[in-house]
C-alpha cells in the first residue's frame, strides 16, 4: 500500500507540473517587459534577438464605431473626443457603447505606434492568437491579413483563428493599426495579446501552438477508434461506448479551440455553425464523461445528484443547438457553474469509489487528480491567467490514459481469473463428461424394462387394456424410445468432447447407405402426410467416410426436418464437387430466423423450441453431433432458411481415391466374413459331408460387391448348397420368377437402385416367413434398424463382421424350419385332398339312385366315376408337390361326368385340351376352379350354362383357362384373392391363388361380369 500511495504522489507532481510551467511561462511574457503608454510602445533598449518576442501590451489607442485606415491618420489628426485610451489585451465591452454602459457588439479601430532602435531590415512577424470577431491588420501601412470587419453584422464575416502574419520592415518607428468588429459573441475585442517578433520566432511560437493540438487531436482520436472499437467486441461493457464518445467528444473540442484547426481546414464554413460545434463539443464531453464515472464506479452517485446532472446536459444541449451564438455566449457563467457542478459530482463519484475499497482505487484516485487539475487549469485559462489551451486537453489526455491503464489491469485482471476458471471448468467438465457416460450406461438397463414392460402390457400380457390404457402406454413406450436416442446422443457427444471417438472410414456408396435411413423415415414421414423425395444424379462417385456415421448423420438431419415439418415435402439430393460430394436436405418446415442461424450448431441450444415457444421439445445436441460427424470425415456443413418457408441443410464429403477403391476391394471379404484362416478355402476345396436333407437346398445370395459374393458362394459351397448369386434387388426378384426353387434368401441391407429391405417386401408379398426365408447381413446393430428390418419381413439378422461358422448355423437353422414347414404344408395338402364334401357325394349318390331303375349301365359308370373320383381323394399318402396334367384331368372329368349325370343338359363342359400336351402342375388346381364355375356360375341360372377348359403351351408355360357363362361374381376378383392370406378352411379360389403364388410367383387371373360369366387363368412354368 505504502508504494501505491508513492506512485499516487510522483503522479500528482508530474500532472501538476505541466499547469505550474505554463503559469511560469505565461507570467514570464508579461514581467519585465515594456509596455506601451498612450499608445506608443517604446521599444528602443529591445534585441529580438537577444530578448525574443514581445506581447504587445498596455495602453492602445482606440477609436470606436470608426473603421479606420492608416491613411486617415495621415490625412487629419485625431481629436481627444475621436481618440480613447484603453488596455490591450482585455474585453471591449466596458468602452465599446457610446453611452458608457457595457457592451459586446460593435466595432473599431486599435492603433499602436512603436518607437525602437534602428533595426535591421528584415523579415518580422505578428501573431495574432485571439481578435473577436474579425479584424483586418495594417503594419506601416502595409495590409498584411485580409480579414471582413464592418459596420453591421451583415457587413461582418466573422473569422477567429490565431493566424501569423508577416512583413519586411527595418528602421525606428512601426505602426500597427487593427479593424475589429463583433456581433456574433458576448465579448469582443483584442482578447489575448499580439505577438512581435522576427520571421523564425513567430514560425516558432505558431509551429509550438499548432503541434500541440495536432497531438491532442491525433491522440484522442487514436483512442476513440480504440475503444469503439473494443466496445463492437464486448458489448456488454456500456463504459466502453461512454469513453469512446469522451474521446470524440475531447477531439472535436481541440479541433474549435486553440488553433481551431477546424476552421483553418474548412475556411468557408458558417462561423455560427462553428461556434454551434465548439459548444456542443464542450457539452457533450461532460456528459458523456459523466456516464462514464457513473458506469465505471456504479451505485455511488445519488439519485438526485444523477438526476440534477443529467438535466444540466440536457439543456445545455438544447441552449448549444437552439440559441445563437451570441446569446448562448452571455450565458457563458451559468454554464461554467454548471461544469464546475458536473466535475463536482464526477470528483465525488471517484472518492467514495476508493473510500468503498475498490480495486482500482490507484487508478481512481488518479483519475480524481487529472479532473481536479483540469477544473484549475480551465479556471486559470478563464481568468487569462493561462493563455495556453494545449494544457487544458493534455489534462484530459492523461486523464484518458489513465483510463487505458485501468482498463488494461481489469483485463489483465479479468484474464487471470478466466484462466483460474478455466482450469476448474475443465476438472469440472471432465467429471461432468464422465458422469454423464457412466450414467448413460446404467440408464440403458432400467430405460429398456420399462420399454419392454409398457410393450408388453400394450400386447396383453396382463390382459386387455382399453383404448385410454393404450393410450398412455403407447406415449410411455415412445418417450422411452426417445431416452434411449437421447442416451446415445449424450454417449456420442461425450466422446466427441473427450477425442474418443474414431473412425472407421472406408469407400462408400452414398445412394445405398442412404436408403436404409430413408425406410426408416419414409415410416415417419408418411404418419405426418410428408412426400419424400430423393435425386441422385448418375455417375455419382463414392465416399471416402465412416458409413456408420454417415447414416447416423443422415438421420439426424431428416429426423429434423420431418420433426420441424408440417405440410409439403422433404428432399434429399447430391451433386459432385471438386474433390468432394455436396449432400443437401430441403423441408418445407417453420423454417429458421436469419438471426439464429449461427446458434443452431451450438451444443444444447434449442432454437426452434425457443422460436415457438417450447413446442418442440429435445436437447439440442444432435446438430453439434452432426457437424462434429462431418468435420472428423473431412467435411463442412451449412444451412440457409427463411422462416415460414423451410429450411436447407447441406454438407459436404471427400470423394474416395482410386487407391482406396482397390483397397476396399481387396479388403471386402474381411468385412462381410471373419473367417479363421482353416476355413478361407475355394469351391474347389473338398467340402464336408453334407448335411441330409439339405444338399439339394438352393440359396439365392444378393450383394452388389463381387467379392462379397464370392466369399457366399465359397462358403455356403461347402455344405454342398446351390447358390444363385445376383448383384441387385431386382435380379433377386427376376430369379425368384424362374423356374427354379428358391429355399433361402440371403441378401445385404445396403445396395443401389433396390435396398434389401425393398427386396425382403417385395418377397413378403409373395412369401410368407416360413415358406421364403430371408437373412439379412448388415453393419447396422440399432434397436431401430433392426425393428424396421423384422416388420419388412426379414426372418434373422447378422451383423457385419461375421463369423463363418456363425453364419452357417444360421442358414442350416433356417432351411430346417423351412423343410420343417414344408412337411406340415404337404401334410395339410394331402388332408385338403381328402377332404369329402357331404353335399356333393350325397347329391353323386342320389343321382346314381335315381338312374337305376331306367339305365342300369349309366349308373354303373357313374360309379366308377365316383370311385374314382374318391380315389383320389383319399390319396393319404401323397407328398407330392406337383402331379401330372392327367392326372389332374382325370379328377376334372370324373367330376364333371358326375354333375352332368345330375343336371342334365344345364351344364355343358367343353374341353380344349392338347392331347400330346405333358406337364406337371400344382395337385388339385384345376377341378376346384371347374367345381367353382359349376356351383356358383352356371348352374345358377335356370337355363344353365358351358363351361370350357382350355390347356395350352405358351412358351415357356402351361396356360390352364377355366370360363363359363355363368352368373359372374359378385365380390370383385381382388377383394375375392385378397382374403387369400391367413384363410385355409377349403381348395377354393384363395388357397389356389396363395399356393401359385408361392410356388411360381404369379398366381390367378380373374376376370368376371356380372351375369355374362367368369374366366380363370393360371400359368404353370415348365
Amino acid at each position: 500500500m505504502k508504494r501505491q500511495w508513492w506512485t499516487i504522489a510522483v503522479f500528482f507532481l508530474l500532472v501538476v507540473s505541466f499547469p505550474i510551467y505554463g503559469y511560469i511561462q505565461n507570467k514570464a511574457l508579461y514581467d519585465d517587459n515594456p509596455e506601451s503608454v498612450q499608445g506608443v510602445l517604446d521599444l528602443t533598449q529591445w534585441d529580438f534577438e537577444r530578448d525574443g518576442t514581445i506581447p504587445l501590451v498596455g495602453e492602445w489607442e482606440f477609436y470606436r464605431s470608426q473603421l479606420l485606415e492608416p491613411a486617415d491618420f495621415e490625412q487629419r489628426s485625431m481629436t481627444e473626443d475621436q481618440r480613447a485610451i484603453v488596455d490591450v489585451p482585455g474585453r471591449w465591452n466596458s468602452y465599446i457603447a457610446e453611452h458608457g454602459k457595457p457592451e459586446s457588439t460593435g466595432y473599431g479601430t486599435y492603433r499602436l505606434q512603436i518607437d525602437a532602435s534602428d533595426y535591421k531590415k528584415g523579415t518580422y512577424g505578428i501573431r495574432a492568437p485571439n481578435i473577436r470577431l474579425a479584424h483586418t491588420l495594417w503594419v506601416n501601412g502595409q495590409e498584411v491579413s485580409g480579414g471582413k470587419p464592418g459596420a453591421t453584422a451583415e457587413q461582418t464575416r466573422s473569422y477567429n483563428a490565431p493566424e501569423e502574419h508577416y512583413f519586411n520592415w527595418g528602421g525606428s518607428h512601426l505602426e500597427i493599426v487593427v479593424q475589429v468588429s463583433n456581433f456574433d459573441y458576448e465579448s469582443g475585442g483584442i482578447i489575448y495579446p499580439l505577438l512581435l517578433g522576427n520571421e523564425q520566432q513567430i514560425k516558432r511560437a505558431g509551429n509550438y501552438a499548432l503541434s500541440g493540438d495536432m497531438i491532442n487531436t491525433t491522440a484522442f482520436a487514436i483512442f476513440f477508434v480504440f475503444f469503439i472499437l473494443l466496445y463492437f467486441m464486448r458489448r456488454e461493457e456500456r463504459s466502453l461506448l461512454f469513453l469512446s464518445l469522451f474521446c470524440l467528444s475531447v477531439m472535436i473540442y481541440v479541433l474549435t479551440h486553440g488553433e481551431k484547426l477546424m476552421l483553418k481546414m474548412q475556411p468557408d464554413m458558417s462561423y455560427e455553425l462553428f461556434m454551434r460545434v465548439q459548444s456542443l463539443s464542450s457539452t457533450s464531453g461532460y456528459y458523456f464523461l459523466l456516464h462514464y464515472v457513473h458506469v465505471s464506479v456504479p451505485n455511488t452517485i445519488k439519485t438526485t445528484a444523477w438526476r440534477i446532472s443529467n438535466a444540466i446536459a440536457a439543456a445545455a444541449f438544447i441552449f448549444a443547438v437552439f440559441l445563437s451564438s451570441l446569446n448562448y455566449s452571455k450565458w457563458f457563467p451559468l454554464a461554467l457553474t454548471a461544469s464546475v457542478y458536473i466535475f463536482g459530482v464526477l470528483l465525488y463519484t471517484l472518492i467514495i469509489g476508493v473510500l468503498r475499497g475498490s480495486r482500482d482505487a490507484v487508478f481512481l484516485i488518479s483519475s480524481a487528480i487529472c479532473i481536479f487539475v483540469y477544473m484549475i487549469v480551465s479556471t486559470m485559462h478563464v481568468l487569462g491567467q493561462l493563455e495556453n489551451t494545449f494544457l487544458i486537453s493534455f489534462e484530459l489526455l492523461i486523464f484518458v490514459v489513465v483510463q487505458v491503464l485501468m482498463l488494461a489491469k481489469r483485463f489483465s485482471r479479468s484474464f487471470h481469473e478466466v484462466e483460474e476458471l478455466s482450469s476448474k471448468l475443465k476438472t469440472l467438465d471432465g467429471l461432468k463428461d464422465e458422469f454423464m457416460a457412466n450414467t448413460s450406461h446404467e440408464l440403458r438397463t432400467p430405460l429398456h424394462g420399462i420399454v419392454n414392460i409398457a410393450e408388453s402390457l400394450l400386447q396383453g400380457v396382463a390382459g386387455s387394456t382399453n383404448a385410454d390404457q393404450t393410450r398412455q402406454l403407447d406415449m410411455i413406450v415412445t418417450t422411452g424410445r426417445r431416452l434411449n436416442y437421447l442416451i446415445d446422443d449424450i454417449l456420442d457427444f461425450s466422446k466427441l468432447r473427450g477425442g474418443e471417438l474414431k473412425l472407421n472410414r472406408r469407400v462408400v456408396d452414398l445412394p445405398s447407405a442412404a436408403q436404409s435411413v430413408l425406410e426408416i423415415i419414409e415410416q415417419l414421414s408418411s404418419k405426418k402426410g410428408l412426400r419424400l423425395t430423393r435425386v441422385w444424379p448418375l455417375g455419382l462417385p463414392p465416399l471416402d467416410t465412416d458409413e456408420d456415421r454417415l447414416r447416423q448423420i443422415l438421420f439426424n438431419l431428416l429426423g429434423n426436418a420431418v420433426k420441424f415439418t408440417h405440410n409439403g415435402e422433404i428432399g434429399i439430393t447430391a451433386e459432385a464437387l471438386p474433390g468432394m460430394v455436396k449432400i443437401s436436405i430441403r423441408d418445407s418446415g417453420i423454417g429458421i430466423s436469419p438471426d439464429r442461424l449461427g446458434d443452431i450448431f451450438k451444443p444444447f441450444n434449442q432454437v426452434a423450441a425457443e422460436d415457438n415457444n417450447r413446442s418442440y421439445t429435445g436437447t439440442g445436441i444432435g446438430l453439434t453431433i452432426t457437424k462434429k460427424l462431418i468435420e472428423l470425415n473431412g467435411g463442412s456443413i451449412g444451412v440457409s432458411s427463411e422462416p415460414g418457408v423451410g429450411s436447407v441443410f447441406y454438407f459436404t464429403l471427400p470423394i474416395a481415391s482410386e487407391q482406396a477403391i482397390a483397397a476396399e476391394q481387396v479388403a471386402a471379404s474381411r468385412q462381410i466374413l471373419a473367417l479363421p484362416p482353416s476355413e478361407q478355402r475355394g469351391a474347389d476345396n473338398v467340402a464336408p459331408k453334407a448335411r441330409a436333407g439339405l444338399n439339394s437346398l438352393t440359396v439365392l445370395a444378393v450383394d452388389d460387391d463381387p467379392v462379397n459374393l464370392q466369399v457366399l458362394i465359397n462358403l455356403l459351397s461347402m455344405e454342398n448348397y446351390t447358390v444363385i448369386a445376383v448383384r441387385s434387388g431386382a435380379e433377386a426378384l427376376k430369379a425368384l420368377s424362374g423356374a427354379r426353387r428358391i429355399d433361402l434368401v440371403i441378401t445385404d441391407w445396403m445396395m443401389p437402385e433396390m435396398s434389401g429391405i425393398e427386396l425382403c417386401r417385395h418377397i413378403r408379398e409373395r412369401y410368407s416367413l416360413s415358406e421364403l426365408p430371408v437373412l439379412m447381413l448388415t453393419a447396422r446393430s440399432l434397436a431401430g434398424d433392426v425393428e424396421t428390418g423384422f416388420t419388412a419381413g426379414v426372418n434373422d439378422f447378422l451383423t457385419k463382421p461375421v463369423d463363418g461358422g456363425v453364419l452357417r448355423a444360421r442358414v442350416r437353422t433356417l432351411l430346417e424350419l423351412r423343410q420343417l414347414v414344408k412337411t406340415a404344408i404337404r401334410s395339410e395338402l394331402a388332408f385338403l385332398q381328402a377332404q369329402i364334401k357331404p353335399h356333393f357325394l350325397y347329391n353323386a349318390l342320389n343321382t346314381i339312385i335315381s338312374i337305376c331303375p331306367t339305365d342300369a349301365d349309366k349308373a354303373t359308370e357313374l360309379l366308377m366315376e365316383l370311385s374314382s373320383y374318391l380315389r383320389s381323394s383319399f390319396d393319404f399318402q401323397s407328398r407330392e408337390q406337383v402331379v401330372t396334367l392327367d392326372k389332374e384331368l382325370e379328377l376334372v372329368r370324373s367330376y364333371v361326368a358326375l354333375e352332368q349325370a345330375r343336371f342334365g343338359n344345364r351344364l355343358q363342359v367343353v374341353y380344349d385340351v392338347d392331347t400330346k400336351l405333358k406337364g406337371l402342375i400344382p395337385p388339385l388346381c384345376i377341378q376346384p376352379i371347374v367345381e367353382n364355375a359349376v356351383r356358383h356360375g352356371v348352374t345358377q341360372k335356370t337355363m344353365g350354362g358351358c363351361v370350357t377348359l382350355q390347356v395350352r403351351q405358351e412358351g415357356e408355360y402351361l396356360q390352364i383357362k377355366v370360363s363359363d357363362d355363368g352368373v359372374g361374381m359378385r365380390l370383385g376378383a381382388q377383394g375375392l384373392l385378397g382374403q387369400a392370406i391367413g384363410k385355409r378352411q377349403g381348395v377354393g379360389l384363395r388357397n389356389i391363388h396363395q399356393r401359385l403364388l408361392s410356388l411360381y410367383g404369379k398366381g390367378l387371373m380373374i376376370e368376371s361380369k356380372i351375369g355374362e360369366g367368369t374366366t380363370v387363368i393360371f400359368e404353370v412354368p415348365q
